[in-house]
């Protein structure tokens, strides 16, 4: 059951880190293009972790909902604080609006 907690709450922070990844986003569209078309840009660390465990927060969020709903299904008792499950679901609810029906 710690491996559940523990993922659980990585879960969380990468919804977390999805919220950043749209601040993120909002915030490079409303920038000015520079430099020439075709150049990488060099991200600090912090801001490519954000981004990267933003994007997949998707992923890892599905995966843990599943797991949610095969332990409701199996009537087994998860130690876990109700609000961090509840979050979950709900963020990918988020998820799902943001990356197939927002754009």
């Amino acid at each position: 059951m710690k491996i559940i907690s523990f993922f659980s709450r990585f879960t969380f922070i990468c919804n977390l880190c999805f919220l950043l990844f749209i601040i993120f986003s909002k915030l490079e569209a409303n920038k000015p293009a520079s430099g020439t078309p075709g150049t990488v840009v060099v991200l600090p660390f912090f801001k490519d972790l954000v981004i990267i465990l933003g994007f997949s927060a998707i992923i890892i969020n599905l995966l843990m909902c599943i797991v949610y709903l095969v332990f409701l299904l199996l009537s087994k008792a998860i130690l876990l604080p109700k609000w961090l499950s509840i979050a979950n679901v709900v963020f990918l609810i988020v998820e799902f609006y943001f990356f197939f029906f927002y754009n």
